[in-house]
């Protein structure tokens, strides 16, 4: 009589770690299957939210990596609600990252594809701002602030429009004597 409850706790003992087995083995297919229903787009929203995490203006690394990041987001989903302000993202870091002329582009492409994005006449302005101050082209700075005056004269950028207008080509030094002499 004993063998016989032995071997039939023995059976119930298999049969509880066979089913715990059993579950434990759904349960992780559960997690793999959900991890890998994540969408193409949220799994670049979610890589650019963890280099954000991270992102640091001592690192180059990093904002190259994120720039990369906008930039890619951008052209893998135009029509995403994020796509203007990470062009406008991606521009600023090419400046930091002294790639003005990716940051030309980058501008020019949210002023074209997304006009009436919030980011516009940030982006407006930072164009002037870059061909300025990271290209020298001061024709086309001259342009642009013009052009950045008559859309938004009550801007909120719109006196520092001016004053780089009324200070293109002029030396820091320059701007300060005349600011003194006031």
């Amino acid at each position: 009589m004993l063998k016989h409850r032995q071997r039939i706790l023995n059976c119930a003992t298999k049969n509880n770690f066979e089913t715990n087995m059993r579950i434990f083995t759904l349960l992780i297919l559960s997690l793999v299957v959900l991890a890998a229903c994540q969408s193409p787009k949220e799994k670049a929203l979610n890589h650019i939210k963890s280099i954000e995490a991270n992102d640091s203006v001592f690192s180059d690394a990093l904002m190259q990596e994120l720039k990369t990041a906008y930039t890619d987001f951008a052209k893998a989903y135009p029509d995403d609600e994020k796509t203007p302000e990470f062009l406008f993202k991606a521009a600023q870091r090419s400046i930091v990252l002294q790639q003005p002329k990716d940051a030309v582009t980058l501008l020019n492409q949210l002023l074209n594809e997304y006009p009436k994005s919030a980011h516009v006449e940030d982006a407006m302005f930072l164009l002037a701002y870059t061909y300025e101050n990271n290209l020298n082209d001061l024709p086309n700075a001259k342009n642009l602030y013009e052009d950045f005056l008559k859309k938004y004269p009550k801007g909120e950028l719109a006196q520092d429009a001016q004053f780089a207008l009324d200070n293109l080509g002029k030396s820091p030094e320059e701007v300060l004597t005349e600011i003194s002499a006031e």
